[in-house]
């Protein structure tokens, strides 16, 4: 596939994912469709924010071009969130256009520009209770969701410490969903939580990387919130699945992504875009 092709395939996954993200509803006012913002449930309320740059590979053919996040942890009292930084802005930007009655359309090209490059992750543990509630999106099809167990990285504690952001970080290891990563955690941070799906550490964790250096997350702010933060998960239709059925879901997309773009009637520079796969590179590697 064309380079050029590529680029307007992912700002097509870009605009879909976030279109769709964005709540339709509407109430008429002096013959303008007023925007609502959508509806979340509120699960807990966050104590400590960590914000981390993730960094990945997408391309394992070109290992040296990255992709990155700002990606932010909000830990409650029972719960914690790991999402988009850039998504929890908007969905905050959502509330004051709201208040502001913006025109429903307004606010979709408002959200679109600043969503640009976003991710749709969110991850919450234990919710329920000692499991994980996942929400994401497989490009084109929809927005999926399922809950796993709340499964303990085996860790190996190792001698080595460093500073992040300020905190001095005690060294370990473990080999989880297929690939082996390198840990530093704060014990002077007394929640054994982190990035992604890692936690199960005498400390927070404030940076980790695979031993590829395909995926990696680092601290770079630590935040009491001024106010009070609400911890949500959105009320929207979400497909309800399984891990292993989902990551299936999004591999069959991105090993032959035609089929799917033609039956929403997407074609780049005209034509079909035929079967061609796109880069792919999961951070699960394995069970």
């Amino acid at each position: 596939m064309k380079k050029n092709n590529i680029i307007l395939l992912s700002f097509f996954f870009l605009s879909i994912s976030l279109f769709s993200q964005v709540n339709l509803n509407y109430t008429k006012d002096n013959n303008k469709n007023l925007y609502i913002a959508q509806k979340k449930t509120v699960i807990d309320e966050s104590i400590l924010n960590i914000q981390y740059r993730m960094f990945y590979v997408k391309d394992t053919k070109n290992p040296d071009m990255k992709k990155s996040y700002y990606m932010e942890l909000q830990i409650g009292k029972q719960i914690s969130k790991f999402s988009d930084y850039q998504r929890l802005k908007i969905d905050s930007l959502e509330e004051v256009f709201m208040k502001q009655k913006l025109d429903e359309i307004q606010v979709v090209n408002n959200v679109l520009s600043l969503g640009r490059g976003t991710s749709s992750l969110n991850i919450f543990k234990n919710y329920p209770i000692n499991k994980i509630t996942i929400t994401d999106r497989v490009p084109v099809s929809g927005n999926f969701k399922y809950v796993e167990d709340k499964t303990k990285p085996i860790w190996k504690m190792e001698r080595g410490s460093t500073d992040v952001c300020g905190y001095t970080c005690q060294k370990a290891s473990t080999t989880f969903r297929g690939r082996k990563y390198t840990a530093w955690y704060a014990p002077k941070i007394p929640y054994s939580d982190g990035p992604w799906k890692f936690w199960g550490l005498p400390g927070l964790i404030l940076k980790i990387a695979d031993d590829k250096n395909e995926y990696s997350f680092e601290c770079v702010v630590i935040e009491k919130p001024k106010k009070t933060e609400s911890i949500y998960i959105k009320d929207i239709d979400y497909y309800n699945t399984t891990r292993v059925k989902f990551n299936e879901a999004v591999r069959k997309f991105y090993n032959n992504p035609g089929p799917m773009f033609e039956n929403k009637g997407i074609k780049v520079d005209g034509k079909p875009i035929g079967n061609k796969s796109l880069p792919y590179n999961p951070i699960e590697l394995g069970e």
